[in-house]
């Protein structure tokens, strides 16, 4: 066992430090498409794909990992927040990378490729090339490149683009295949589609779906290679116990958005007090200005693809933040009452053209431009 674990750590050793690594596979080595289910923080809420190579004869058993990234990146947070965090090949023993995934309760599933040997080990060659410190690293993007649609990429390279992948026609967009993953967490869900734009609402190829990795995995099930299946059957590795992670539907977005509203409004209607009311409008305008800051910034100073246009631009003005420093005034500006009377029609006509954003404006926006609406009206009264 020892010898064993000293001949994967040298190889890993010298896969990270070589620029120029050769690595021959014995004619029954296995290649193998892992599939890891999703987890419960942000960046695992869509599952995992990995490549596992195991060769008994070079007692060798790795994984390759498109996704992983170094939280020590210098402007690490920033460079994320626009699209310029570089994402990395890394490689693994498979033990350690298993061990994790049992750690978090996550299942894993194998798909081993049927490839012969020349075409393993020509995929085996890219792995390596594509690990090597001046190729290793790329600008991630979660729609369309990241850990998923790498292993779907190099796959389809290391067989001459020769795959046929039979799936049934799909009208899905982008909205309704990430919706599936976030149902179960409605506060991400409703983040998620306050800062993508609309573009996400177009219909996902068949190879656009494989951006996520249950989808790479229920593709390749089916997939066809030279007439014949290019993986065989799903294997479960590892089955992690079932968890109840929904949340209640009254600790929903639309819910207590909806409460609080009504609630606001009902207590506004009976206190006439104009402080009061500019009390609880300044942060409300705070907040929507803040998010409309984000927005701007995510669609015109980053290189996020799926950013412009945003309709949650109805609501969401970075001009609101202006607007809360003048709403502690004694006597609203004429200019203010101006801006408040543009931003109200501005909400009621994206109130109305509603149908035609769905989902790019979510069921909680809406309750949100609704008390928007509302303040709008009862501050431009007081300011007369």
């Amino acid at each position: 066992m020892k010898t064993k674990l000293f001949i994967i750590s040298f190889f890993l050793i010298l896969l990270t430090a070589s620029t120029s690594a050769s690595v021959k596979l014995s004619k029954d080595a296995t290649i193998s498409i892992l599939t890891c289910s999703p987890g419960n923080e942000l960046y695992s809420l869509f599952g995992h794909t990995g490549i596992r190579v195991v060769d008994k004869a070079n007692n060798m058993d790795i994984v390759f990992n498109y996704g992983t990234f170094d939280f020590a990146t210098q402007g690490f947070y920033f460079k994320f927040a626009r699209g310029l965090l570089p994402y990395q090949l890394s490689c693994s023993e498979f033990r350690r990378f298993l061990s994790s995934y049992i750690h978090d309760e996550r299942s894993v599933y194998s798909q081993i490729l049927n490839l012969d040997s020349i075409q393993k080990q020509y995929l085996m060659d890219l792995l390596v090339e594509n690990h090597e410190p001046a190729n290793r690293e790329y600008l991630y993007n979660f729609l369309y490149d990241n850990c998923s649609t790498r292993v779907r990429d190099i796959i389809e390279k290391s067989t001459g683009n020769q795959i046929t992948w039979i799936a049934q026609p799909s009208t899905k967009s982008f909205w309704n295949l990430l919706d599936e993953y976030l149902g179960r967490s409605p506060w991400i869900q409703w983040g998620i589609h306050t800062i993508l734009g609309s573009p996400a609402t177009s219909t996902a190829t068949i190879h656009e779906q494989m951006f996520l990795p249950d989808y790479l995995m229920y593709r390749l099930d089916s997939a066809a290679y030279n007439g014949t299946p290019l993986v065989q059957p799903i294997e479960t590795v590892y089955e992690a116990p079932e968890q109840d992670l929904s949340t209640p539907w009254y600790f929903s977005p639309f819910f207590v958005f909806a409460i609080c509203t009504l609630a606001l409004i009902l207590f506004l209607q009976k206190v006439k007090s104009r402080r009061l009311l500019k009390a609880i409008a300044i942060p409300f305008f705070i907040a929507t200005g803040v998010v409309g800051c984000l927005i701007v910034f995510l669609c015109f100073f980053t290189k996020h693809p799926t950013m412009f246009p945003n309709f949650n631009a109805f609501w969401a003005n970075p001009l609101n933040l202006i607007a809360a420093f003048f709403l502690g005034k004694r006597t609203l500006p004429w200019i203010i009452n101006k801006y408040l009377f543009i931003y109200l029609y501005l909400l009621i006509i994206g109130f109305l053209l509603w149908f035609l954003f769905v989902p790019a404006v979510p069921y909680a926006s809406m309750v949100i431009m609704i008390w928007m609406i509302y303040l709008c009206i009862r501050l431009r009264q007081s300011g007369k």
